[in-house]
């Protein structure tokens, strides 16, 4: 009996955790041809551009203007892409696409975080480019599974069709020359020779750039001739060359996020039925040892918003403790928000996951997590309220309108993981959508214009101190 002959892949007896990644080797060698018409090649070249565009924009002195016109042209190539392919966007890319452009444009004009707008513009036009051409595990909308989409949308697509580009432009993309008649194979001839010429010319120009001072440096009169040039190319010509050797790779980078979405290339290796199957395999903890430990949390909680509560409530009434200065005692506030929300976050996450039964056979997981939401909620609101009378005493800053900001979708999802208890809805991408508003809001706005007005009509002058947070 022949025991190495392949089970088939819906068979009952077939090991997913052994055959799934030999089979997901053959289909990426196999079933995953690069296909290109002649809209994609257009494309590939067009993207060699983007990726000059890309360089020159970060390697400029006017960077805020040039990063707002990269960010529009960079949205109009996608767009027209998709457009050419015959695909039709989701309801849901037009969002996204108009969360880039907030964080994109304004930034020529004001920006209340430039080291942090930057990337995160990044990761939202990585994140849009999967989401337009539907490749996302939920196909056209932000799930639950968004880390993994990330992943596919900064990482695996990317760089898994990275040399997709370059194939294309120089036309060895899995297209024989059997099916061609002579004709056709005499054009594809002359392409060939087409290239090996701009081939040539590109292996010239170092060798000219050591023969022409050569050159120049043994004949007066040909130095001359070359000697306003010669400014140019020192001073330009090598720079400008040094950003299209560095655009190749942007280049390779953005076309194959964009090609793998659209061809849908890359983009299943990540199965989002393996993932629920997984979600479901992790359930191993007894429940009694879940609500357990949330019940001892949660009472520790309890005593020590009790022992504390002259403390953590005063800035309700409006009074600060007197071994405080304002900075301090919104400062610890804040930072004692920042630790027991995440770790009150994980334990929810990490409860809800690993328990056996699920919130859906325990009421009472259910009703401790709403505790713990509860809990988490009221030491967000002592730490808004003593950012509150921190910023009436001394104004507004950078710093506080984030922090401002931060405890309010913080609270956002607290209160959504209340309700979530006993209503079905998709509660990580409401978190998302949220934040991505919010934060675009203060991409938006003029915020430090906003601050000032209000500083100089309502607060006094601050001291050094308070200006640090």
């Amino acid at each position: 009996m022949n025991t190495d002959k392949q089970m088939p892949a819906g068979s009952e007896n077939s090991l997913p955790c052994e055959s799934a990644p030999i089979l997901e080797e053959d289909e990426w060698r196999r079933a995953k041809p690069i296909d290109a018409d002649k809209k994609d090649k257009c494309f590939a070249w067009l993207y060699l551009l983007v990726g000059y565009g890309f360089v020159y924009t970060f390697t400029s002195m006017n960077f805020g203007r040039h990063l707002a016109f990269f960010t529009i042209a960079y949205a109009a190539v996608v767009l027209a892409y998709i457009f050419q392919k015959g695909k039709r966007p989701g309801r849901e890319s037009w969002f996204w696409l108009a969360i880039m452009l907030s964080m994109g444009v304004p930034y020529a004009f004001w920006s209340a975080m430039p080291f942090l707008q930057v990337p995160v513009l990044i990761v939202c036009a990585a994140y849009w480019t999967l989401i337009i051409s539907g490749s996302l595990l939920e196909k056209d909308k932000t799930s639950q599974w968004i880390l993994f989409d990330g992943w596919n949308a900064l990482l695996r697509v990317p760089f898994g069709n990275f040399g997709c580009g370059f194939q294309i432009i120089a036309g060895i993309h899995g297209d024989g020359d059997e099916d061609m008649d002579d004709e056709e194979i005499c054009e594809k001839s002359r392409k060939k020779d087409i290239r090996y010429i701009f081939l040539g010319i590109v292996m010239a120009v170092p060798i000219l750039l050591i023969v022409l001072p050569l050159l120049s440096s043994a004949d007066e009169g040909f130095q001359r001739m070359l000697q306003s040039s010669g400014v140019y190319i020192q001073e330009h010509f090598l720079y400008n060359l040094a950003r299209m050797i560095l655009a190749l790779p942007v280049a390779a980078y953005l076309f194959g996020s964009i090609y793998g979405g659209i061809h849908k290339r890359n983009t299943d290796n990540i199965d989002k039925e393996s993932l629920r199957e997984t979600s479901r395999a992790v359930r191993i903890v007894p429940n009694t040892a879940i609500t357990t430990a949330m019940l001892i949390v949660c009472a520790i909680y309890l005593l020590f918003i009790g022992l504390q509560g002259k403390y953590l409530f005063s800035a309700f009434a409006g009074i600060r403790p007197e071994n405080f200065t304002y900075a301090e005692y919104a400062r610890r506030g804040f930072f004692e928000l920042c630790q027991t929300a995440a770790l009150n976050l994980v334990l929810l996450l990490g409860a809800n996951t690993f328990s056996r039964k699920g919130k859906e056979g325990s009421a009472v997981l259910r009703w401790l997590n709403v505790l713990l939401s509860v809990l988490t909620l009221l030491l967000i609101l002592t730490a808004m309220s003593k950012m509150v009378l921190y910023i009436a005493a001394f104004g507004f800053t950078i710093k506080r309108v984030l922090t401002m900001v931060f405890m309010i979708w913080m609270a956002v999802v607290f209160t959504l993981a209340i309700v979530h208890q006993w209503k079905k809805f998709p509660v990580v991408r409401i978190c998302v959508i949220t934040g991505a508003v919010l934060y675009c809001t203060l991409c938006i706005l003029p915020v430090e214009h906003m601050m000032d007005a209000y500083n100089q009509k309502y607060s006094p002058k601050q001291t050094a101190e308070e200006i640090i947070y």
